[in-house]
């Protein structure tokens, strides 16, 4: 393995002043997304990769009681949320080159990708955004870029007004460090007793230094394990521990779990995509328009088909029992719907240029549009054999049904 990179080992060094743990036989390669952890030996099931204390991880807490010692505006940053102080007191480590006391996560900061580095849907050029018109991605990044916007122009406003210099910087640090926060904040529900990535309405998003260092695989057998200080252990302070539970060979990439996670939140807030991702689902809009649209979360294998069934029934019948006719109508409002968004699709077998799409984002690309194409395909079979099956309802009452194409 070649040699480490100064800055991650200067990471490593922080974590162990701060009574952190990572892993010597586990190290820090480069990559074209920024690092990978590589074992530099072959580690047995159950190795403790990396240990972050509590006291290292940045929440909105942390961030905004350094932003207000910074800008010297209490009431400002108290009012803006979680992602818009994380991203400032990231920023503030380069505008002040970590030269501030109120500035306690520089050698983190200096191992994060690079805006070059990142290809999460707010980074994708133009020609390579427009590739995912007509699919649900396409407009959550616009959203998601609009909602971005926003938040940055109230924090800059603030910025400028204490140092217009400071203000130039921060335009071009705030969406890098946005996104570092949607590839890499855990919930804060994994540093309680029993952690987990589970969300409630009281979890917020953190930074765990060390933890978020390696990359996700689906499925891989992990435990983040919570440590108390007590008697019968050497623990200065509460710390998060990455644990693997499978052997690793040497030479071989160490990974994280983020959990089940669709090709259009990996795309969108991660900037990578899984193959064949079984884990892939779309959103489908029923109903009126307006306050009366529900949403369908429909996934692959046809996860929520029945729901969705259901919800369209109820709209064409206000009974409770539904015959033949409620069936056939529902099957053929469900069936031209699912054909519509078919048809909006864009096409894989498009030529794109590698001059202007990167060979990543076309990987991307079609992950994605395989697993709503598949999604799409197998809800439409499952409509026909719901047609299918009112049909032969209506013939067990004595009436022929015949279907025009």
């Amino acid at each position: 393995m070649a040699s480490e990179d100064p800055n991650a080992t200067a990471l490593k060094i922080w974590l162990a002043q701060n009574n952190g743990y990572f892993d010597p036989n586990a190290g820090f390669c480069k990559t074209n997304s920024g690092f990978s952890i590589i074992a530099k030996t072959s580690l047995p099931a159950e190795s403790t990769i990396v240990t972050t204390p509590f006291s290292l991880a940045i929440s909105r807490k942390v961030s905004a009681e350094a932003l207000v010692q910074i800008l010297k505006n209490r009431f400002a940053v108290e009012s803006w949320n979680e992602r818009q102080c994380i991203a400032s007191y990231l920023c503030f480590h380069h505008i002040l080159n970590g030269e501030s006391p109120n500035l306690r996560h520089r050698p983190y900061v200096q191992t994060l990708p690079t805006s070059n580095q990142l290809r999460t849907g707010l980074f994708l050029s133009s020609a390579e955004r427009e590739l995912f018109q007509g699919t649900n991605l396409y407009g959550a990044i616009q959203d998601r870029e609009q909602e971005w916007k926003s938040e940055w122009n109230q924090c800059h406003n603030i910025v400028a007004g204490v140092e217009e210099a400071w203000a130039r910087a921060f335009t071009e640090l705030y969406l890098t460090s946005a996104s570092h926060i949607s590839s890499r904040a855990f919930p804060s529900t994994l540093l309680s007793q029993n952690p987990s990535l589970l969300s409630s309405p009281s979890t917020e998003p953190i930074l765990l230094p060390g933890i978020d260092s390696l990359n996700h695989a689906r499925g891989q057998p992990v435990s983040w394990v919570v440590t108390y200080p007590n008697e019968l252990n050497q623990t200065p302070e509460p710390c998060v521990s990455l644990i693997l539970h499978s052997p690793t060979p040497a030479s071989s990439e160490l990974f994280n779990n983020y959990g089940a996670k669709p090709n259009s939140e990996l795309i969108l807030g991660y900037g990578f995509s899984l193959a064949e991702n079984p884990d892939d689902t779309i959103i489908l809009k029923i109903g009126g328009g307006g306050s009366n649209t529900k949403k369908w979360e429909i996934g692959r294998s046809l996860r929520g088909a029945e729901g969705l069934w259901t919800e369209v029934l109820s709209l064409i019948s206000q009974d409770t029992t539904y015959n033949y006719e409620d069936e056939l109508d529902a099957s053929s409002t469900l069936g031209e719907m699912i054909r519509a968004v078919i048809e909006k699709l864009p096409t894989s077998k498009r030529s794109l240029d590698p001059g202007q799409i990167r060979p990543d984002v076309i990987e991307m690309f079609r992950n994605y549009l395989e697993g709503q194409r598949d999604i799409l395909d197998s809800l439409l079979a499952f409509v026909d054999a719901k047609e299918q099956s009112a049909i032969e309802k209506a013939r067990s009452e004595g009436v022929d049904i015949v279907l025009e194409d």
